[in-house]
Order: structure tokens, then C-alpha cells, then sequence
């Protein structure tokens, strides 16, 4: 017997911005109509495409670039102020 279950959202649960690779992780599971969670994954976000991406591989919005690397500047800051200085 066939079951067809129809995915209707999906829910965040973690962001993880990986600057030395270039990269945001993002870990997400799935919801069908009922309200049941299903096993997700991690969707990769990438600056620069790798050269044979996968399904699980999506291009960074370039206007996101500039405010991924103002919050690195601003937490080096913050770290730096409380524990450096």
C-alpha cells in the first residue's frame, strides 16, 4: 500500500556561518499537513559554488555577504573588548 505525505513546511533549527570555509550550514527538518516533523538535513550556502555542487548545495544571495561580514567584525570586537583589552 502506497502512502503519499505531502510536506507542507519547514523549521530552521540551526544556522551555523562558517567563515573560513566560505559557507552557512543550515540544519532543517520538514513538516507535513498533519503537524508531523520529519528528518531534515543541512543545506549548505555557499559565497562561491563549488565547481559539482549537489542537492544539498545553494548559492549565498550576494547582498547577504556584506552583513555576514559585519557581524564577524562586530563579534572579533566585542570578544576582543571583553577578554583582549
Amino acid at each position: 500500500m502506497t502512502k503519499t505525505i505531502i510536506l507542507t513546511d519547514v523549521i530552521v533549527d540551526y544556522i551555523h556561518v562558517d567563515y573560513e570555509n566560505q559557507r552557512v550550514l543550515v540544519g532543517y527538518r520538514l513538516i507535513d499537513d498533519y503537524g508531523t516533523k520529519w528528518e531534515g538535513g543541512e543545506a549548505i550556502f555557499w559565497v562561491t559554488m563549488p565547481s559539482e555542487p549537489n542537492e544539498k548545495d545553494f548559492q549565498l544571495p550576494t547582498s547577504y555577504i556584506p552583513n555576514l561580514l559585519n557581524l564577524q567584525t562586530d563579534a572579533d570586537a566585542a570578544i576582543t573588548g571583553r577578554f583582549l583589552i
